[in-house]
């Protein structure tokens, strides 16, 4: 197959699975018209909640669809993947000398800043080495910092899952969360594994799994839901981010009506904290910023580019989320401007969203599908640094 060409790839794998593109449009529950203009190439890309469908009727990943691979686009990568792999499955003699927990602390906070500034393959490299001696520490801890020992080593298998995932190595991913959640549940610490089912959540969303990950979101959000009047940051953070990933997979799954109401709860989360506020429980900042994005995202799912761009000027301060979250709303931005025809805008989103967080972008399926949309366009209109930006994701520009 070609792998620039999106209709192409849906058509042989259509024909593979013997599907008629009405049975594929019914089964990704998109119209058989979309699926006709793809596959004649009248249309060369779609929404990435529309082709997260398509693949998911297709039973492949979306990496697959999109035609791209799997892993760090660096070189090494299967030596750094398969290290991590053996950490995550406890495969490696825990021969290392057990460091303090304050070490270990400062570790993990390196190594989240790493993970959100999208500094993937960095990452890979330092996080084995982390999760062996965080086992170490777990080993010699004194009983009463076993706990605490138990915590550290799982935000680091939770950073394992998020990272497998980003790379399309979903299967371990999540392992790698399963591993987390014993981990959290041996530290005693109950918010810690409401946190991890917020992740569970959202992996089950990056595979197209709408309704699982909306289900798991709520009945956690529920069994974790504060006092608003007598919550404490950690209790609200939590909330929050459980909220957020609800309502991400409500979304995404079209269900409008119950995504504005979970976007409420969000929005009265995020008053009570009264700022973007960081917890023990969530590196990112959560409050009003966040729940912005959620505004904008949720009216490009209902496919209302305008109220979309006109909900994204009032996001005041994307620069207080991570690079990694920031550069990927743009991305979304940058997908209500090219369905509102402002392409010129659109490239400048794309360039700045690069700038953010550069190193994420190979990773980000909607921007292959937004350049894919634009390019067709440079008959008409002159878009300087679409063809530069393309050739730096992977997508031909000829």
């Amino acid at each position: 197959m070609n792998r620039d060409n999106l209709g192409q790839r849906i058509k042989s794998l259509r024909v593979q699975r013997r599907m008629t593109q009405t049975q594929l449009a019914e089964a990704a529950e998109v119209s058989a018209d979309l699926i006709s203009k793809l596959e004649q190439g009248k249309r060369l890309s779609a929404r990435l909640a529309t082709l997260m469908g398509i693949a998911h009727a297709l039973d492949v990943p979306i990496w697959q669809l999109m035609g791209t691979q799997p892993g760090l686009v660096a070189a090494g990568e299967d030596q750094e993947m398969l290290k991590l792999r053996q950490a995550v499955l406890n495969l490696v003699p825990i021969d290392v000398e057990a460091p303090t927990l304050n070490v270990l602390e400062q570790t993990l906070a390196r190594l989240w800043e790493l993970y959100f500034d999208g500094r993937y393959a960095q990452l890979s490299r330092d996080l084995p080495a982390a999760i062996t001696t965080a086992r170490a520490a777990v080993r010699d801890a004194y009983t009463g910092d076993v706990p605490k020992a138990y915590g550290l080593l799982s935000e680091l298998l939770q950073m394992s899952a998020e990272l497998f995932t980003h790379l399309s190595h979903t299967d371990l991913g999540h392992v790698a969360l399963l591993g987390a959640m014993e981990a959290a549940k041996a530290s005693g610490d109950e918010l810690l594994f409401a946190s991890q089912q917020a992740t569970r959540s959202w992996m089950l969303s990056r595979q197209g799994l709408w309704g699982e990950a909306g289900s798991l979101a709520v009945a956690t959000a529920r069994e974790v839901e504060p006092v608003l009047s007598s919550a404490t940051i950690e209790q609200l953070a939590v909330w929050g981010e459980l909220l957020r990933y609800a309502n991400l997979a409500e979304a995404r799954a079209k269900r409008h009506d119950e995504a504005a109401d979970l976007l409420g709860l969000m929005q009265a989360a995020a008053d009570r904290m009264g700022s973007d506020r960081r917890s023990r429980y969530s590196v990112i900042r959560f409050g009003p910023t966040m729940t912005a994005m959620r505004a904008v995202d949720n009216a490009i799912q209902r496919e209302d580019y305008q109220e979309a761009l006109r909900l994204a000027e009032r996001v005041e301060h994307p620069d207080r989320v991570p690079p990694a979250i920031h550069s990927r709303y743009l991305l979304s931005v940058a997908w209500a401007q090219v369905e509102t025809w402002e392409s010129a805008k659109a490239v400048a989103t794309l360039l700045k969203a690069e700038a953010v967080a550069p190193q994420t972008m190979p990773y980000q399926g909607i921007a292959r599908s937004t350049v894919e949309a634009l390019l067709p366009r440079r008959r008409k209109q002159r878009l300087p640094g679409l063809a530069g930006f393309a050739e730096r994701i992977g997508v031909s520009a000829d």
